[in-house]
């Protein structure tokens, strides 16, 4: 498959069928979402509309649903709109049960962002979704538009700019283990090959609360998550002023 003939949204609809069992293979990957939908939450009015942007197969959707129970909310006090780029990851979380207050939809995150209108949600999770975007300041800038002064957005995602021994060991994850997993598996390995790739060359996590500060966003937090993801894997909490 030539570079011209590859999209990331078309990969990732060919590794959904078995993405979930991928993840799922991963030490910390539920926990580490966990922790970021709950620092989300935490800045949430009693009831609340939510954006999971780059949502996926539903595995963000669930953690803020989980935490939002787990703070002791009432169920239909939230409003979660999930979007993703991939047709096949929507549809793999669409075949799983979600409760009214949830939809999904099927669109690039900068493009529907775009359509809603100023200050109209109180929280925004972006899980491994900032790395894979072009415009990345466009991005940023609409999540600032459409969030409500004091609303919250959580971005969550690998970073090892900046950190030799971080590069080394992603790099070492990746040829290691990542990437021959793929192939076992026989999920879309050009797609496997593209997160070493890109995650070598994402933002540093000052660059990401630059962008952040730049859009209007302050209490800026770097969350560090703990095992062997240490210094990989980074969440990062704004508020909007």
């Amino acid at each position: 498959m030539t570079p011209r003939s590859w999209t990331l949204s078309e990969a990732f609809d060919r590794a959904a069928p078995s993405y979930d069992a991928m993840v799922a293979l991963s030490p910390g990957y539920h926990d580490q979402l966990a922790r970021a939908a709950a620092a989300l939450v935490e800045r949430l009015p009693e009831q609340a509309t939510v954006l999971d942007l780059g949502c996926g197969s539903g595995a963000s959707t669930q953690a803020i649903l989980a935490a939002w129970e787990g703070a002791g909310r009432p169920a239909n006090a939230l409003t979660v709109l999930g979007v993703d780029a991939s047709a096949g990851m929507i549809g793999q979380a669409l075949h799983k049960r979600w409760p009214a207050t949830v939809t999904f939809g099927i669109d690039d995150a900068v493009h529907w962002l775009e359509r809603r209108a100023d200050a109209s949600v109180d929280g925004i999770l972006a899980a491994y979704l900032l790395r894979n975007v072009t415009d990345r300041d466009a991005l940023v800038a609409e999540v600032a538009r459409v969030l409500r002064p004091g609303g919250a957005v959580v971005l969550h995602d690998y970073s090892v700019a900046g950190s030799r021994s971080a590069r080394i060991l992603w790099a070492g994850i990746c040829h290691g283990v990542v990437i021959p997993l793929a192939i076992l598996k026989r999920s879309d390995v050009p797609l496997h090959r593209y997160l070493y790739t890109s995650v070598r060359d994402f933002d540093s996590v000052p660059e990401v609360m630059t962008r952040l500060t730049r859009a209007g966003f302050g209490q800026l937090r770097h969350l560090r998550h703990r095992g062997w993801q240490h210094g990989i894997i980074h969440t990062v909490v704004g508020v909007r002023r």
